[in-house]
């Protein structure tokens, strides 16, 4: 098949009238007709203004919080948890990567929470086309998987709103900066809510993210030293969870931190 570059002096009427018919101006048809390649740099621009937005809006959030809770009958449903994060949504609040809305959920155990919200991630990834990676050395009982804060949810599931800095710490070792601000949980839920942002993920201008609000231990490795933590593969295109040391430097991820709201 002949490429876009590739157009022949007796094609270039047909192309002028299909350019004409898509609303370009005859001044602009003839440039393209003469120079093909302004067509691809057009089409780029145009895919770029179509790409989905990277960050959901407050009732995005919350419209995929309650279709997949509901889904999976979470109960959260069961004290009015649902009808206080809709009373108390923000819905003036615009996420950037220091300040990520997002919703802190706690299903009244942290196995349950833990493997529900990865359940969640892996949904919202697969809906937008790519996949899910879990490294099955990451277990969620209670000899295998704990939070840093244990003080931090009460014994009833419950679900609010809170703000991320998806930006901190990076570069630094989770077990140096890690305190009760270091997200854990609302990492993974973060995940869900911006489907679209996992795989904006470049190493660069966005960071990797560690969950050092928890604290993982590995079968063969020293007790309670690993965190969670989620990627994206670009070549396999994937969100990827999976455990790793916490004394390691790497300056692709951030340890970022939850603010109450």
């Amino acid at each position: 098949m002949a490429s876009l570059y590739d157009i022949t002096k007796g094609e270039d009427v047909e192309f002028y009238r299909v350019l004409s018919r898509a609303g370009v101006d005859a001044e602009l048809a003839r440039a393209i007709i003469k120079r093909p390649e302004l067509a691809a740099t057009m089409i780029d621009a145009v895919r770029e203004q179509l790409a989905p937005p990277l960050f959901s809006t407050p009732q995005e959030i919350y419209d995929r919080f309650v279709a997949y809770a509901g889904g999976q009958n979470w109960p959260v449903f069961d004290n009015h948890q649902v009808i206080n994060v809709h009373q108390t949504m923000p819905v003036d609040h615009v996420s950037s990567l220091n300040k990520l809305l997002a919703l802190d959920v706690w299903l009244g155990d942290l196995p349950t929470t833990f493997e529900g919200l990865a359940g969640w991630i892996e949904y919202q990834s697969r809906a937008t086309g790519n996949g899910f990676r879990r490294w099955d050395e990451l277990r969620s009982d209670a000899k295998h998987l704990r939070l840093f804060d244990s003080a931090r949810y009460a014994k009833k599931p419950s679900v609010k709103w809170v703000e991320l800095d998806m930006t901190a710490n990076r570069g630094a070792r989770p077990k140096d900066v890690r305190d009760k601000t270091s997200a854990g949980l609302q990492v993974m839920t973060a995940f869900a809510v911006h489907p679209n942002y996992p795989s904006a993920i470049d190493y660069d201008a966005i960071p990797g993210a560690w969950a050092a609000g928890l604290q993982a231990s590995i079968p063969g490795r020293e007790a309670w030293t690993d965190v969670p933590i989620l990627s994206w593969s670009r070549t396999d295109r994937e969100v990827s969870l999976t455990p790793h040391w916490d004394g390691n430097r790497d300056p692709d991820y951030a340890v970022p931190r939850v603010r109450e709201l």
